[in-house]
C-alpha cells in the first residue's frame, strides 16, 4: 500500500512537472541545483520571468514583459503563494500599485503615479468592502495636498 501511494505521488509529480516544462523554461539554478528562475511565453510578444526569492521552489516575483518592455511586477511578499502587490509600468515608469498589505487576498490600497513617476493619488479601502473610503492627492514633490474621506472632504495637508 505504501509503495503504491509513493508511486502515485511520483506519477502525479511527474505529470505536473511535464505540464509546467511545456509552458516555462528554467533559466537559472541555485548552487544546490534547485531551479529559482523560469521564463514563460504568455502570448505573442509577451513573456514572464518568474523568480523564487526565498528558495522554496515557488515563484515569489513575476515580471511580465510586452514587446521587451516590463509592464507588470507581481509580488508575493509573505511567501504564501498569493500575489499581494501588483506594480504596473508604462514605458519603464511605475504608473500604478495595488496593495494587499494584510495578505487576505483583498486590496486595501491603490497608488496612482504621474507619467514622470511621482505619486499622484492614493486610494484606500481600509474596511475592505470594495469601495474607496479615503482618497489622497499629492503634488509633484510628493506632499499631500488634499484628503477626501467618504462622507466628508478635508482640504489641505493638515488632514493626514
Amino acid at each position: 500500500m505504501r509503495a503504491t501511494a509513493a508511486l502515485y505521488v511520483a506519477l502525479v509529480l511527474t505529470l505536473f512537472s511535464c505540464q509546467r516544462a511545456q509552458t516555462r523554461t528554467v533559466t537559472h539554478r541555485r548552487s544546490n541545483g534547485q531551479a529559482d528562475q523560469w521564463v514563460a511565453r504568455t502570448g505573442p510578444g509577451e513573456y514572464q520571468i518568474e523568480i523564487d526569492t526565498n528558495g522554496d521552489g515557488q515563484p515569489d516575483l513575476i515580471r511580465t514583459f510586452r514587446n521587451n518592455e516590463m509592464v507588470e511586477v507581481q509580488s508575493d511578499r509573505n511567501f504564501n503563494g498569493k500575489v499581494d502587490l501588483v506594480q504596473q509600468y508604462s514605458h519603464g515608469v511605475l504608473v500604478r500599485e495595488v496593495h494587499d498589505d494584510d495578505f487576505d487576498g483583498r486590496p486595501e490600497m491603490v497608488k496612482t503615479f504621474r507619467p514622470d513617476g511621482t505619486l499622484a493619488i492614493v486610494e484606500r479601502d481600509p474596511t475592505e468592502r470594495g469601495a474607496v473610503d479615503v482618497r489622497e492627492y499629492y503634488d509633484n514633490s510628493g506632499h499631500l495636498t488634499r484628503r477626501e474621506v467618504r462622507g466628508q472632504q478635508d482640504r489641505g495637508a493638515s488632514s493626514h
